[in-house]
């Protein structure tokens, strides 16, 4: 029996040193794809590949003679787009793609009482000879550069003959959205409040509250993000005939989880939606829960427009409201403003 449950054991064991580590491999696979670089290589990457097929009207074979990154790059983004671009071009069927190893290797020539040191292609009788060792007509230079966090590729493929440039395209992937961001706004809130009146009996109004908050939103993925904020309600109902006696005034605390659904002019216009739980303490009622979702729309990366839908959970029984909606216009905060 103790051998019994020694065996058990230890299959317990290992079943969990297994899963521990599968687990552990995608959430180093998670945090590496995460990165904004690598995501930006992964797009750039299949659009280089139509334009290397296009190379083909052009010249029938080509040699990777160099591939150069500009200076903001750091060398683990240089190891794993060197390799990510090799391996992908290489694999082309309608047009070969080699790697000149030797392009990149340091010579040394002495001629007379001077020594010579060079690097790359230095002469045209150099790329005659390696172009025939390697079968190919022409040689493909690759840089790879960003600006303001968007990765560009260039492409200069030149042939073997007179060394001319026969083909040159330049491919640009989509600027990383901003990892995290303050969102103040303001807008109106719009009440049904369901009460008895002493005059009128059952009756329901509709109450409203002005509303200034501030949020903080940290980004989860490329399109989806993590957002908590809170805000202060104060009560707008001055110009109100028939009113509850209670005014609207407190604090709405939540957070939600967004998705960008869609953006267009080259993202100068964003909309996206929300949905999350929150709380309201307001007077009329009695710290009632909601269910909040809705939409935002973002103009010019930084003004927003939204609409929100709160679906109440709880309220007092004296005063009931089914539901809230606001409306508002406000500005996000990404901290470039306040670099001079």
């Amino acid at each position: 029996m103790k051998k019994i449950l020694k065996r058990f054991f230890l299959i317990k064991i290992f079943l969990v040193f297994n899963i521990s580590s599968v687990h552990a491999e995608e959430l180093s696979d998670y945090v590496y794809w995460k990165d904004q670089q690598i995501a930006q290589l992964e797009e750039l990457t299949w659009k280089l590949v139509d334009s290397v097929q296009n190379m083909g009207s052009k010249i029938s074979s080509v040699a990777i003679s160099n591939i150069s990154f500009g200076d903001t790059l750091p060398s683990s983004f240089r190891k794993v787009a060197t390799a990510r671009l090799q391996q992908t071009l290489t694999s082309q069927k309608k047009l070969k793609v080699s790697v000149c190893e030797a392009c990149g290797q340091i010579r040394t020539n002495i001629s007379g009482s001077f020594l010579k040191i060079s690097r790359g292609i230095a002469d045209d009788s150099f790329r005659r000879e390696i172009a025939k060792e390697l079968s190919v007509n022409g040689f493909l230079d690759i840089a790879l550069f960003t600006s303001k966090g968007q990765l560009s590729i260039s492409l200069n493929a030149y042939e073997v003959k007179n060394g001319e440039i026969v083909f040159s395209k330049i491919v640009t992937g989509r600027p990383p959205k901003s990892g995290s961001y303050i969102h103040v706004f303001y807008g109106k809130m719009m009440v049904p409040i369901k009460f008895t009146s002493d005059t009128s009996g059952v009756t329901t109004v509709e109450h409203q509250a002005r509303v200034l908050g501030g949020e903080k939103m940290v980004r989860l993925a490329d399109d989806w993000s993590l957002t908590g904020g809170a805000s202060l309600l104060s009560d707008d109902n001055s110009n109100l005939t028939d009113k509850y006696e209670k005014a609207i005034t407190g604090f709405l605390i939540d957070g939600t989880v967004g998705y960008d659904l869609f953006n267009f002019g080259g993202d100068q216009v964003a909309f996206g939606l929300i949905a999350g739980l929150g709380m309201m303490t307001v007077t009329p009622f009695s710290n009632p829960s909601y269910f909040k979702t809705g939409f935002t729309i973002s103009v010019a990366e930084q003004l927003t427009l939204g609409y929100h839908y709160l679906a109440m959970l709880t309220t007092d029984e004296s005063a009931t409201a089914s539901y809230a909606s606001i409306v508002s216009i406000g500005w996000k905060f990404t901290g470039d403003e306040f670099n001079f």
